[in-house]
């Protein structure tokens, strides 16, 4: 069983602290919801763990391999992610987006790209200018990439964002799917986006995160559910400083 750990990290920026995680545990066929208001920390936790920034101290690690600047192929290659959509992307043509990605990874590419777009039901030809798709098929297709590699841990930073509700259903359906075998991770400022689907709820706060809860738990213990939680923890924070 697949378990991402998070020991003690820090990070500061231009001498602000902006992480302070004591403690974390993701375990595979879970679906992990990371809220909280903006500035809360959430996207720079999790670029930490896909190596794009590097921690002050603490340690982040799959299983047994420890990230740091050795290991750090190796670890990203257990990575899949989806962040915000940008604009260098848009004249590249999806087959060169995904020969980018393979090359990056050191992996052979398959004699056809379909297979891959398939998955997240993209039909579409590889050829085509990532440029002149709908935003919701661009969504598509960056987890497509992200998916390709085979990854354990599966990273969407905002991905409901922009989607029409058939392109959340879609999406939720995927996140679900890839689910049974990986550790999901999402960020949303939606609350109803991630209601029904997430399996368990982190809430984060100035650079601090809650405990852990199942959804489950949170509808037992919050008469108004993920949004009781969200505000307990918030209020809880807010006091102490």
């Amino acid at each position: 069983m697949t378990q991402l750990k998070i020991d003690h990290v820090t990070k500061s920026i231009d001498g602000r602290n902006i992480l302070r995680i004591d403690n974390l545990i993701f375990k595979n066929n879970g679906i992990y919801g990371l809220v909280g208001p903006n500035g809360a920390g959430k996207t720079t936790l999790l670029k930490c763990v896909c190596g794009l920034l590097v921690p002050n101290a603490g340690d982040i690690r799959i299983d047994d391999l420890i990230l740091n600047q050795e290991t750090r192929t190796d670890f990203l290659k257990k990575i899949g992610s989806v962040f915000a959509q940008s604009d260098s992307i848009f004249d590249l043509s999806i087959k060169e987006l995904l020969e980018e990605h393979y090359y990056f990874f050191g992996l052979t590419a398959p004699k056809k790209w379909s297979t891959i777009l398939e998955n997240v039901g993209l039909d579409v030809s590889e050829k085509q200018m990532i440029g002149s798709l709908s935003l919701g098929m661009r969504q598509r297709l960056l987890l497509a990439v992200a998916i390709s590699h085979t990854p354990e841990i599966l990273i969407l930073d905002e991905p409901f964002n922009g989607l029409d509700p058939d392109g959340v259903v879609l999406t939720k359906n995927l996140i679900e799917q890839l689910s049974q075998d990986k550790i999901v991770i999402i960020t949303s400022h939606s609350f109803a986006d991630l209601n029904d689907v997430i399996t368990d709820a982190i809430v984060m706060a100035k650079g601090q995160t809650s405990t852990r809860k199942t959804i489950a738990e949170i509808n037992e213990e919050f008469s108004d559910g993920l949004m009781g939680f969200y505000h307990s923890f918030i209020n809880s924070v807010q006091s102490l400083n």
